[in-house]
């Protein structure tokens, strides 16, 4: 990997334990510096000290949920530009269409391959920075 690519920063946010330390790991394997929170208000403080370059957020969890953390990252003039993967388990076009709207860039339907996974970071990573041109 590139070093370039070492430095892309990736929150993952996750209520499930186990899918955060999935995501970690496959992350990291393909180069990437990885942070994880538990829930949608510890991953909104940890963006506010150090933005990432993407968030990983799942869609059902407690507390804050993905829709609602999405609302609120959008909202942040700081945060607003950061793509977010959306991990659910949902699968509906009506859902898909609804998260569209509330600002997900792509979904990862829960469970995922994990070269699917680093094909979706690399797509939204590449498109975010073709917006920034």
């Amino acid at each position: 990997m590139s070093s370039e690519m070492k430095k892309t920063r990736i929150l993952v946010v996750d209520d499930e334990e186990d899918y955060r330390i999935i995501v970690t790991e496959i992350l990291g394997s393909g180069g990437y510096e990885v942070a994880a929170a538990a829930d949608g208000h510890e991953g909104l403080a940890m963006l506010q000290r150090v933005p990432a370059d993407a968030v990983l957020v799942d869609w059902m969890m407690p507390r804050m949920d993905g829709e609602n953390f999405c609302r609120a990252l959008r909202a942040d003039p700081r945060l607003r530009d950061i793509p977010v993967i959306m991990l659910t388990v949902k699968q509906t076009t009506e859902e898909e269409i609804e998260a569209l709207h509330f600002g997900v860039d792509d979904f990862l339907v829960k469970p995922f391959q994990s070269d699917e996974l680093l094909a979706r970071v690399r797509a939204v990573l590449r498109r975010a920075a073709e917006r920034r041109k």
